[in-house]
């Protein structure tokens, strides 16, 4: 059995992560500016220079290559060994984040795109030209692997009078200068690009529905070929409560002006008592009207996108002003409950938030497995058996690869955790698929696990052969939606863009 690739012609049955790729490291590169330490994200500034880290989950590196390790300032481990981290503008780690979502059978990822941080008339030149880096890197590393990517922007933070101007610049500048959709591998949906927006719409947040229609019409009027538009909404878009601005108008533009509604809930519940209630009400609630419309025939039809995450913690980001663990992983119970609540309703996409976020502790990357493995410091981090559970530092991508598995029908998604099955993983996972990248960084053979290296046998067609057949090949048809199954079966150089503030609202 092969694990297949990513199909970019459809969003539809697909388990979609955000990649954030924000942290760098001195010595990664060009810093963002003249006399800058080089660390973004990772820490305000380093240790030994009065700073702290941003992070509580502690990322495991063991299976990074030497290159792409840098040592963290101030920081060792018990046996006087440096400890190390990634920087995500070295394109051979940003493909290895990629060959990670392939072998556990994650489509592909959001790229984010923060509109603050492409707002050149405020000086931002340095570090938009390390996300552009960054860009390229996972451009690169989605078609080297597979994989399916789109932007998405996030516009929290910048000034209602200037998002406009702001998007409607980059937007060009992506498609003109750095080529995004001339990639085989952006993501597409009917023959369109997938693009998702971000932050409007919130609570305080200064948007007006005119606004946000203006911005939606002139994506529609640029992009060539027209555009699939997501909205990554409040998590009560449509009641206009608690995280949703007042203003009832805006419940139109989502269902008019939007292909895909995606209502944003880190930080919204805290236990799987709390995702149960949320399903049964809001969800449940989100879906039935969706449904409704799409039925009726005569509206644009409206993908629900679900959002999930593994837990929480944000204590040294927030300068210990947030709680340490808030949201507990258990596990995975936490992460398996949403999943299954949102297949039960008829979800058939979900967006995993985030791939790579260790700043805010909702990575499914590999993390640190024990505490003793942590490195030595006055800061508080964690490893994942923080909540008592003895786990291989995978185990978050692995259920990542059930639920992708269960959007795809190839498994059922049961209530019950399937803790048996995600510790055989690695014993009975389809192999993915032999592939021999001329000047890739990894082969992505027939090996059982992520670390380990396989040889191309040259069956069936490479993926680069493949991506050679793309460019001319008509879209084919997506499923139709909503086939369900039956029942039974920014501080310094913007260190951190969101974080849970005191509402639970991510705030800059």
């Amino acid at each position: 059995m092969i694990l297949k690739r990513a199909n970019p012609s459809t969003i539809q049955d697909k388990f979609l992560v955000g990649y954030q790729g924000w942290f760098t490291c001195a010595g990664d590169g060009e810093p963002v500016e003249p006399g800058h330490h080089g660390w973004l994200h990772w820490f305000n500034c380093p240790i030994p220079q009065g700073g702290r880290p941003n992070i509580d989950l502690w990322p495991d590196v063991s299976s990074y290559s030497p290159s792409e390790l840098f040592p963290a300032p101030g920081l060792k481990y018990k046996s006087g060994e440096q400890a190390f981290l990634f920087s995500s503008r070295h394109p051979k780690t940003v493909q290895r984040h990629f060959n990670w979502m392939a072998q556990h059978g994650v489509d592909g990822a959001f790229l984010q795109r923060f509109a603050s941080q492409c707002d050149l008339e405020t000086g931002n030149e340095g570090i938009m030209r390390i996300r552009d880096e960054v860009g390229d890197c996972v451009k690169e590393a989605a078609e080297k692997e597979g994989r399916v990517f789109a932007i998405m922007y996030d516009v929290s933070g910048v000034p209602a009078d200037r998002i406009q101007s702001i998007l409607e610049r980059d937007w060009v500048h992506l498609i003109r200068n750095k080529g995004v959709l001339d990639s085989p591998s952006y993501l597409k949906e009917r023959g369109k690009p997938v693009l998702a927006l971000w932050g409007f719409g919130f609570d305080n947040a200064g948007h007006t529905p005119a606004l946000l229609r203006s911005i939606t019409a002139y994506f529609r009027s640029v992009t060539p070929g027209g555009i699939y538009l997501m909205a990554g909404t409040p998590a009560h878009w449509r009641t206009a409560e608690s995280d949703a601005d007042r203003n009832p108008e805006f419940l139109n533009v989502w269902l008019n002006e939007f292909d895909a509604i995606s209502p944003w809930t880190v930080g919204r519940y805290q236990t799987v008592d709390d995702v149960n209630a949320f399903a049964d009400t809001k969800m449940k609630g989100d879906m039935d009207l969706i449904r409704k419309r799409n039925e009726e025939g005569i509206h644009r039809k409206i993908d629900y996108i679900p959002v999930v995450l593994p837990g929480g913690s944000g204590f040294n980001l927030s300068e210990g002003k947030g709680a340490y663990n808030d949201i507990k992983r258990r596990g995975g119970h936490f992460l398996w409950e949403q999943i299954f609540q949102a297949r039960r309703h008829g979800a058939r996409i979900m967006y995993g938030a985030m791939w790579d976020e260790y700043d805010e502790g909702t990575a499914f990357m590999p993390v640190v497995e024990k505490k003793r493995l942590l490195p030595e410091s006055d800061y508080p981090f964690m490893a994942l058996d923080e909540d008592g559970f003895d786990l291989p530092s995978d185990w978050y991508m692995r259920i990542c690869g059930f639920a992708a598995e269960g959007l795809r029908s190839e498994r059922r998604i049961h209530a019950s955790f399937p803790s048996k099955e995600l510790q055989d993983y690695w014993a009975s996972r389809p192999k993915y698929e032999e592939i021999n990248i001329e000047g890739g960084y990894f082969v992505s053979g027939s090996s059982s696990r992520p670390s380990e290296a396989g040889t191309s046998t040259g069956d069936g067609q490479s993926y680069q052969e493949w991506l050679a057949t793309q460019k001319g090949d008509e879209e084919e048809p997506p499923p139709p939606p909503y086939s369900r199954e039956d029942e039974g079966a920014p501080s310094e150089v913007m260190q951190a863009e969101t974080f849970f503030n005191d509402s639970g609202v991510s705030a800059l």
